[in-house]
């Protein structure tokens, strides 16, 4: 996956504006070892990155065993690796190398934040340069989460009509009836929170998008 000119001073506005550990000086030793990328990753979806198992490296060995971590443990959940060869090729500060990846994590992050199904569209957009973080609340579409948190509410409000109608029963009845009542509630919670994380994902990405539009306009002496 080339980088279009162009398309760098987006990728680097994006990384810039992502707080990391570490200075960014020079991109490619900067991030020759993974951790950034791991942080990059973290900052968007904390829940799919263990920061504690990267670990800032000057030798090949240890820089290639970050990449291979994030192949196995992050990428993979994203719905893409780095081919060995690009990952050796960012270990060893070769120049292009990480802004490729770096391209491609980026169209992934945005995927995923759209929605898991997006991960099994064919990656074809990706070699037509198609990097751009398109999320947005407006494009967010959720029916199914919402359907789902929906049909919790409506059990929980038929079990608790049924609950005010039916005679008083035996102890273990009563019981089952609010163990119900509670699965229900809890389910609805947690899609509930589900769907406001990924909002506040989505809010985040579309904030670095207007940024880097309002960057690009700027420099192209629209203002």
């Amino acid at each position: 996956m080339d980088v279009e000119e162009e398309e760098l001073h987006s990728l680097y506005l994006w990384v810039d504006e992502i707080p990391l550990s570490r200075p960014k000086r020079n991109i490619a030793r900067d991030f020759a070892d993974g951790v950034l990328v791991a942080e990059l990753v973290h900052h968007y979806f904390p829940r799919l990155v263990e920061l504690h198992n990267y670990s800032g490296a000057h030798g090949l060995a240890q820089k290639m065993y970050n990449w291979c971590t994030l192949n196995q443990k992050v990428f993979k959940r994203l719905g893409f690796v780095v081919a060995k060869s690009e990952c050796q090729a960012c270990a060893s500060c070769q120049p292009g190398a990480i802004e490729r990846v770096l391209k491609l994590v980026r169209s992934r992050l945005s995927r995923f934040a759209e929605g898991p199904g997006c991960l099994l569209l064919d990656s074809t957009a990706h070699s037509n340069g198609a990097c751009s973080m398109r999320a947005s609340v407006e494009d967010f579409h959720d029916a199914d989460m919402g359907s789902a948190a929906e049909q919790h509410v409506d059990l929980y409000l038929q079990d608790n009509s049924r609950a005010g109608e039916a005679p008083a029963g035996p102890i273990d009845d009563a019981l089952a009836e609010k163990e119900v009542k509670i699965k229900n509630l809890t389910s609805a919670n947690e899609v509930l929170e589900t769907k406001v994380r990924k909002l506040e994902q989505l809010v985040s990405l579309k904030d670095i998008k207007i940024k880097t539009l309002l960057a690009k306009m700027n420099a192209a002496g629209l203002f």
